[in-house]
């Protein structure tokens, strides 16, 4: 197992005023054009975890979260590849949502490794942050078999629109990225490719105006 450098306490959102749902279905796109320079803060990215996955009740044993999942099996992790984060050092992330902590993995600027990894998409490189969203079949195999590959899929396209919501709703740009080379990918960020694997990616930054 990978030795953990920190642990982050990523508490709930505490929203103040801001668009309502509706303004931010209507405003949604996604954002290629990211401000380079610019720093994310770190209130911004926890709450973009939250929106993600984060937990919405308990039940007993039970965990309900923010995005559906088949049988509450929550097949789909979250990983990050920071860039520039408030207070955060630049490194590979991992969101344990049942805990709601943020798991310090590995140290080091991947950025320009990923946006080569997801055929020379430069937007990826100038991101704050990248998220990658890891497959793990053996959530799901047991009562779903074959068929949870495709509830696996529909997960990460829920907690993706999540993802989009809540940065519109935050002033944030996002882009999803389908097209990655997933061995490379998983390398990067250090998955074995079988028991966790690359999915789906999103870039996330301060956009440009």
């Amino acid at each position: 197992s990978t030795a953990v450098l920190a642990e982050i306490a990523v508490p709930p959102p505490n929203p103040g005023p801001g668009p309502d749902l509706w303004a931010c279905l209507a405003s949604r796109r996604s954002h290629r054009g990211f401000d380079q320079a610019a720093v994310l803060p770190r209130d911004s990215l926890f709450a973009l975890l939250w929106a993600m996955q984060g937990i919405t009740d308990r039940r007993g044993p039970r965990r309900f979260r923010t995005a559906p999942s088949a049988g509450a099996l929550y097949p789909v992790e979250t990983l990050l590849a920071v860039r520039a984060v408030e207070g955060l050092e630049p490194g590979i992330y991992a969101y344990h949502a049942d805990s709601g902590r943020l798991l310090f993995l590995h140290r080091g600027d991947v950025s320009r490794e990923l946006a080569a990894a997801c055929l020379g998409q430069t937007f990826v490189a100038r991101a704050q942050v990248v998220v990658v969203w890891a497959g793990v079949p053996g959530r799901f195999k047991g009562k779903y078999d074959q068929r949870g590959y495709r509830y696996l899929y529909l997960d990460a396209g829920h907690i993706a629109q999540n993802l989009y919501l809540a940065a519109e709703a935050l002033g944030l740009g996002t882009c999803a990225v389908a097209a990655f080379f997933d061995d490379w990918v998983n390398r990067i960020v250090g998955l074995d490719g079988t028991e966790r694997t690359a999915i789906y990616l999103a870039a996330v930054g301060r956009r440009l105006r």
